[in-house]
């Protein structure tokens, strides 16, 4: 079964850095693990709260990725405060 984990943070940097940073730890992640299969950012246009919600085809992808500590996953999150990390397994999706 497929799970999200969904990072929430806010951030003071600018949106087209953390975008581009964003997108070469996707590519980076994908490049050496299997996933994430999706990826959605959004941002909370009143609190200024970014979600970043990735889903994966399991756990085990998920925390593979998440245990090899890459440094551009360091870099990235040093563009952040970070207020919570989550992990759901989806039960329905259509």
């Amino acid at each position: 079964m497929s799970i999200v984990r969904v990072t929430r943070f806010t951030t003071d940097h600018h949106t087209d850095g953390l975008l581009a940073k964003r997108a070469e730890l996707i590519a980076a992640v994908r490049a050496e693990f299997a996933g994430p299969t999706a990826t959605r950012l959004t941002r909370d246009t009143e609190s200024q709260t970014w979600t970043d919600t990735w889903t994966w085809e399991s756990a085990a992808h998920a925390d593979a990725a998440a245990a090899a500590r890459l440094p551009l996953a360091a870099e990235a999150f040093a563009l952040v405060e970070l207020k919570g990390v989550e992990t759901a397994e989806v039960v329905d999706e259509r």
